[in-house]
């Protein structure tokens, strides 16, 4: 029997179960022992001791045949087992979709080539990418159409691993992962971004459908961002995000120049608490005037920081910090505080009777604590209610819109003003509009820049000019910079202004020199 009959046979009987083996032995058992009896009484007919060997010979060839079946039998269990076994390890480190490395193997890759980089000198490169408006297309398209897109992602970018050491690995729902072991420095990384972003933003074919898509990669390279595995996966996410702030489809390395931004945005959020609590802040103001008598109405708190390295900062540098790290109810609290009782001091000790308004960020328009605060801050400093106003956005009535009533209804009895600031620049809550009486609203700048040269912008204003009137609001042109502008606000019967062509933000001494000088004018004009 040559070897490939011998195979043969050998796949076939491996291809048994054992209820199957064990029936054909007992059966092929039977038959050979029936066989063999009569062929003994044929042959050893009167020749008993050679039929008594024989018998042996026979009884000692079916314990071998047993042993030779029972290890058979013994091998296939044991090679089910372990093919069951690495089926089972397979799973366990697989994404079911895709196909790709799941999160947890990837994690176990990534800090094993750590620690070999580390014993070699060695570098590491972590790629972390989603992919840009997969959620659209999975809310518009359906979950199949998804999780194609994503096994097509999957392939693409294994075909872009093309040494056998990178890894790919699904890590999250759109979420992808490569750990690129001793890439060619310093060019490798970025390389191998520009040919997955070349790879995925080729058009996908679903069902009969074209899609795109794009992704967007952030990249961290052992040891020069990071030398743990967790610290490295949290700067690439970091150069991730900053690759979505750039536009999409795009790769940014957490090395590169904006990490220095970072560190000064870190710097001032760790700062900004200290601030609030050693007297770092101070407050200018803006006076809001009357042009038809050119008379300071309200002044608009604003709010600084003295900063003990950076010098003084504006609110733009620091207010979306706070509101990102928790901050801004503090912060809000402080200039509630500290405007009131400006306001109050300016009418005890210079007869100054102006009202204030304070900005409200919309996550501090709906805190709990928002109207003990404001009580707290008129209570204390002695301003009366109604020389106190409130300048929420329209992001506030879409964001709150449920409670929105309510707070402005007792805001109102308490006599506090409210107006909505940068009107124009949201979706306005028209509902808010018609069930609340708002004192103003603030026409916002980026119309009124452009009033005199855009018809667009022109017919904006004069809208919510007109709005405001038919509602029995005042409207109030934030921004005015010039002459021109001056006269056209004007010519559609808007009164009330602030902006540099009247006056810069000023601190509270200077405002008082300001008014003081401000309405001797006025009275010799009259005289």
């Amino acid at each position: 029997m040559d070897g490939g009959t011998l195979g043969k046979l050998r796949n076939w009987f491996g291809s048994l179960s054992p209820a199957t083996v064990a029936c054909i032995y007992i059966l092929a058992s039977i038959c050979w022992l029936l066989f063999a009896h009569l062929l003994f009484d044929l042959l050893f007919a009167g020749r008993p001791h050679l039929e008594h060997l024989a018998s042996g010979g026979l009884e000692l060839l079916g314990v071998l045949t047993m042993a030779a079946i029972i290890y058979l039998l013994n091998a296939k269990i044991e090679a089910r087992h372990r093919a069951s076994e690495l089926s089972i390890k397979e799973q366990a480190v697989r994404d079911g979709l895709t196909g790709l490395y799941n999160r947890q193997a990837f994690d176990d890759f990534l800090a094993q080539s750590i620690v070999f980089a580390k014993r070699r000198s060695e570098s590491v490169a972590l790629l972390f990418l989603d992919l840009d408006r997969f959620k659209l297309i999975n809310d518009r398209r359906g979950h199949f159409v998804g999780d194609a897109l994503l096994a097509e992602t999957a392939r693409r970018l294994t075909r872009c691993a093309m040494r056998g050491e990178d890894i790919v690995a699904r890590v999250g729902g759109d979420e992808f992962a490569m750990l690129l072991r001793h890439p060619e420095m310093p060019e490798g990384p970025a390389v191998m971004a520009r040919r997955v972003l070349d790879a995925l933003a080729e058009p996908v074919q679903v069902e009969g459908e074209t899609l795109k898509t794009s992704a967007s990669i952030g990249i961290a390279l052992f040891p020069a961002d990071a030398d743990e595995p967790m610290q490295l996966f949290k700067m690439a996410d970091l150069a991730l995000g900053q690759a979505k702030q750039q536009g999409r489809s795009t790769f940014c390395l957490y090395g590169g120049e904006w990490r220095e931004e970072r560190d000064h945005r870190i710097q001032l959020e760790h700062g900004l608490l200290r601030a609030i609590n050693r007297g770092e802040l101070f407050l200018v103001y803006q006076p809001k005037f009357d042009t038809a008598s050119m008379r300071v109405v309200g002044v608009e708190a604003l709010v600084r920081w003295r900063h003990p390295h950076l010098g003084e900062l504006g609110p733009a540098s620091f207010v979306p910090l706070a509101e990102k790290g928790g901050l801004i109810w503090p912060l809000t609290e402080w200039v509630l505080r500290e405007a009131c009782r400006q306001a109050a001091q300016w009418y005890r000790s210079e007869a100054l009777d102006l009202n204030v308004a304070v900005n409200m960020s919309p996550t501090v328009f709906a805190h709990e604590e928002l109207e003990q605060a404001i009580e707290a801050a008129l209570h204390d400093s002695g301003l009366p209610p109604d020389r106190l106003t409130l300048e929420i956005t329209e992001q506030s009535l879409m964001v709150y819109e449920a409670e929105a009533v309510g707070v402005l209804e007792r805001l109102q009895r308490m006599g506090i003003n409210v107006q909505i600031d940068d009107f124009g620049t949201g979706y306005s809550s028209l509902s808010s509009l018609k069930h609340y009486h708002f004192q103003a609203l603030k026409i916002d700048k980026s119309f009124v820049s452009d009033v005199v040269t855009s018809s667009e912008d022109a017919a904006i204003a004069t809208t919510i000019m007109f709005m405001s009137k038919c509602l029995d609001m005042e409207a109030i042109a934030e921004g005015v910079e010039n002459e021109a502008q001056k006269d056209f606000l004007a010519s559609i019967d808007c009164r009330l202004m602030q902006g540099f062509y009247f006056a810069r933000p000023m601190l509270p001494s200077e405002m008082s020199l300001f008014i003081s000088r401000l309405t001797p004018a006025k009275r010799g004009e009259k005289g």
